[in-house]
């Protein structure tokens, strides 16, 4: 049997072990990666292989997993699940190049990351991303890029973006809404952005990721259609249903908006 000690050379204490497969089908858990160039050094540092053989890298994190991520998500806790990812899925990113596990993680680190304003750290884990030899995680990653886009007035190049993405509705449904309720209301197309609107609002109301901001969209489709009772309803609305939330912050600054 193949032996091979890999390991990451870590930032800090590595809190995984990496369970690696080679070509030959062998597989063997270590606790770092050592890569340089083209090539896995043992432990030792005496031998080495090159990466070409290796078909997989699983890795194990001690005190997260991808369950533990969508609980702390819908819980509201994402500051400290961002911290979480950061602290023990931080250290592995650098080699998402390779067939790995951590796409999962990745979408998980994205999400939060934009979620919490976080906009270098989203940016730069969307671009990790959309390396991986993953398709669905690349499509993850435009979408989420999409978003970054439109929220810095970049339209057009958000459209692009969103063009590559052969099946938004397949990675989330209620996000290829809400993007598509976006592009919408940029175009000044109000009735088509309040359909997009009310399926989140009718079919994805505990979702706990994108009903909150399809509720602001709502309210920026009534503000800027001149429903100003409909729109003050939904920032009240926000301002009761998410206290001590940005989305509460956002239904005060609609409300002063109105006033």
């Amino acid at each position: 049997m193949l032996l091979l000690f890999v390991g990451l050379v870590a930032t800090a204490h590595a809190e995984y072990a990496a369970k690696v497969t080679v070509n030959t089908g062998n597989s063997f858990v270590v606790k770092q990666l050592d890569i340089r160039g083209d090539r896995l050094f043992s432990e030792s540092g005496q031998a080495s292989t090159s990466i070409s053989v290796i078909t997989a890298v699983e890795f194990r994190f001690n005190e997260i997993n991808l369950k533990m991520c969508e609980t702390m998500f819908r819980s509201g806790d994402l500051k400290a699940l961002e911290d979480l990812l950061q602290q023990y899925v931080g250290p592995a990113l650098p080699y998402s190049y390779l067939p790995t596990n951590l796409g999962g993680y990745m979408e998980w680190l994205a999400r939060v990351q934009v979620w919490n304003g976080n906009r270098p750290g989203a940016e730069k884990t969307i671009g990790l991303m959309r390396k991986v030899n993953d398709s669905r995680v690349v499509d993850v990653a435009n979408l989420y890029f999409v978003l970054l886009l439109l929220d810095q007035g970049k339209v057009d190049q958000a459209k692009l973006v969103f063009g590559a993405v052969a099946d938004p509705a397949a990675i989330s449904v209620p996000m290829a809404e809400y993007l598509n309720g976006r592009f919408a209301v940029e175009r000044g197309d109000y009735r088509e952005a309040m359909q997009h609107i009310s399926r989140i609002l009718a079919f994805h109301s505990r979702d706990p990721e994108w009903m909150p901001p399809a509720t602001v969209l709502e309210a920026r489709v009534y503000k800027e259609t001149g429903q100003l009772e409909k729109a003050l309803s939904v920032a009240n609305e926000l301002m009761l249903a998410y206290p001590g939330t940005q989305w509460s912050k956002l239904g005060e600054a609609i409300k002063k908006e109105l006033n």
